[in-house]
């Protein structure tokens, strides 16, 4: 298991992870680390006045004066709250930033809290081919990603996971990101994981072996909590390995789970099981 880097900023953001069944099917999805835990969970129907200690969290995050909060899920999708725009507004009214996490399946139908959200929009596009894309996602249809990213505002953030699927397309996904002009930067994630490591090293390698040849052409212009920074086409382009970083986050389950650790999966088995 890769060793975490525990020197931690102070807390900047928060996430809501929702609870319920995904839209999409995702091999190297972080929730299938604890799919034992959250199998049966879902509050994609619950009114969040109804959702528990959600009301702990908040204050949680007053206190550590976190204004960034970004909805995103570990067995769901950031925009499949039947609430979301009700949630939005509700958030936003106490002072908070909101933004989102998504795959964009739901975007064209949720454009208008889309840009009702003051924070970063976060979109994972990754693969342009249906068929590796049903490898990936579980799913043979790709979002129109032409019509959503033009109408998503300006604070767009685009993810790309790399994996064994797409690792061939990343030059060419990047490619088609960068003529997208309202899209800030582009973030190459490595698959993160707490008990998968063995079924995942494949994709771990594969984003390693891109990274080191990758840095021989492209100019490195900073960094990040640690994450380097490239520039490519005009974007920045931020490797980002979990694990490594040093940001930190608060992390509230909808079930009622309230973590103050940065790794999701580690501070959710801990709050139910008393640790890894």
């Amino acid at each position: 298991m890769a060793i975490k880097n525990r020197n931690r900023e102070k807390y900047t953001f928060a996430n809501i992870n929702l609870l319920g069944k995904c839209n999409a099917d995702c091999f190297f999805c972080l929730g299938k680390d604890i799919q034992q835990l959250l199998d049966g969970k879902n509050q994609l129907n619950t009114h969040f006045s109804e959702w528990l200690d959600f009301d702990k969290f908040i204050s949680m995050c007053d206190k550590e004066r976190i204004k960034k909060l970004y909805i995103t899920g570990q067995t769901a999708d950031g925009l499949q709250y039947k609430y979301l725009e009700e949630l939005v507004d509700f958030l936003q009214e106490l002072g908070f930033l909101v933004g989102v996490r998504t795959n964009g399946y739901l975007a064209l139908k949720k454009l208008d809290v889309i840009n009702k959200m003051k924070e970063e929009i976060g979109y994972s596009i990754h693969t342009l081919d249906p068929f590796i894309n049903k490898k990936i996602m579980g799913i043979d249809r790709l979002p129109d990603w032409d019509s959503i990213i033009p109408l998503s505002g300006n604070n767009v953030r685009v993810a790309i996971v790399i994996n064994r699927f797409n690792v061939a397309e990343i030059y060419e996904i990047m490619d088609y990101i960068s003529t997208f002009p309202n899209v800030r930067y582009i973030q190459l994630r490595r698959v993160s994981t707490d008990t998968r490591e063995e079924f995942l090293e494949r994709d771990i390698k594969c984003f390693e072996e891109f990274y080191n040849s990758f840095i021989l052409d492209n100019e490195k212009i900073g960094e990040f909590s640690l994450a380097p920074i490239y520039k490519y086409k005009g974007k920045d382009v931020l490797f980002w390995r979990t694990v490594e970083t040093c940001t930190n986050s608060l992390n509230y389950f909808t079930d009622g789970t309230c973590s103050d650790l940065y790794f999701i999966i580690e501070g959710y088995r801990k709050y139910h099981i008393g640790g890894l």
